[in-house]
C-alpha cells in the first residue's frame, strides 16, 4: 500500500469527555482548560510512562505537550478497551467516539507535529517531523485488519500503532469528523454536536472504525 491521497488522523475518547472537547478542541494536561473531569480510557501504565518522555526531534519537548493521534483506525488499544484485556479498564464501543482529523488539516492550521512508524514511545519506532517522509512508514500494517505480529513481521503490531503527534493543541476547526459505533451513538453525539451550535459530521461507521465482531 502506498502512501493514502488523504493522510486520516485518528483519536478515541470517551463520550462522557465530548463537550468539553467540543468547545476546547484537543488539549493537553498542561493546558489552562484542562478538564477537571475528564474520563481516561486505555492503558495507564503506558500514559504515565510516557509522561517522562523527551519528543525526540523537533519540535521538541515532553510529550505530554503532545495531542497523540493514531494514523489508522482499529487500534490494539481499541482492542483492549473493548475486551478488558489485562488490568485495563473495559468500555462498551458504543461508549467510544473517534475524532478525526487529517494531515491536510494541521498543515492548514500550520500546527507542529511529528510522527513515528510505530508506536512512539517505542525506541525501535523511527520518528520524523517531515511530509517527505510519509513513505516510510508502513501503510499496509497502518490499516490492517490482522494485526497481530508473527514469524513473517515481527514488527506488525508496533506498526499499526504508529503515531502523529500535534504540539499544544487541535482546534475543533481540525476535525473533519466524528465516528461512532451505531446509531444509538449517533443520536447522542449529534446532540451534543448541536448543543454547541457546531457543523460536523457524524459517521456511523462500525466496520471500518470498530471491533463490531466482538
Amino acid at each position: 500500500m502506498t502512501v493514502p491521497d488523504k493522510i486520516w488522523l485518528f483519536r478515541i475518547t470517551h463520550v462522557d469527555n465530548l463537550s468539553h472537547i467540543l468547545k476546547y478542541g484537543l488539549i493537553t494536561e498542561h493546558s489552562k482548560h484542562k478538564n477537571k473531569h475528564f474520563r481516561q480510557i486505555g492503558d495507564k501504565s503506558i500514559i504515565d510512562y510516557r509522561k517522562d518522555l523527551d519528543a525526540p526531534i523537533p519540535p521538541g519537548g515532553k510529550f505530554t505537550e503532545y495531542v497523540p493521534f493514531y494514523l489508522g483506525p482499529r487500534s490494539p488499544m481499541l482492542y483492549q478497551i473493548a475486551t478488558g484485556w489485562e488490568d485495563i479498564e473495559k468500555i462498551n464501543q458504543e461508549e467510544i467516539v473517534y475524532i478525526v482529523s487529517s494531515f491536510d488539516k494541521i498543515r492548514e492550521h500550520e500546527l507542529e507535529f511529528f510522527f513515528s512508524d510505530g508506536h512512539a514511545r517505542s525506541d525501535t519506532s523511527t520518528k520524523y517531523n517531515q511530509k517527505k517522509h510519509f513513505p516510510k512508514l508502513d501503510w499496509d500494517a497502518i490499516y490492517a485488519t490482522q494485526w497481530r505480529s508473527d514469524a513473517r513481521d515481527l514488527r506488525r503490531q508496533m506498526k499499526k500503532q504508529s503515531e502523529f503527534l500535534v504540539k499544544k493543541h487541535v482546534p475543533v476547526a481540525c476535525f473533519e469528523y466524528l465516528g461512532v459505533y451505531d446509531a444509538a451513538a449517533h443520536k447522542k453525539v449529534l446532540a451534543l454536536v448541536d448543543s454547541v451550535g457546531l457543523t460536523l459530521e457524524v459517521r456511523i461507521d462500525p466496520k471500518t472504525l470498530y471491533y463490531d465482531f466482538l
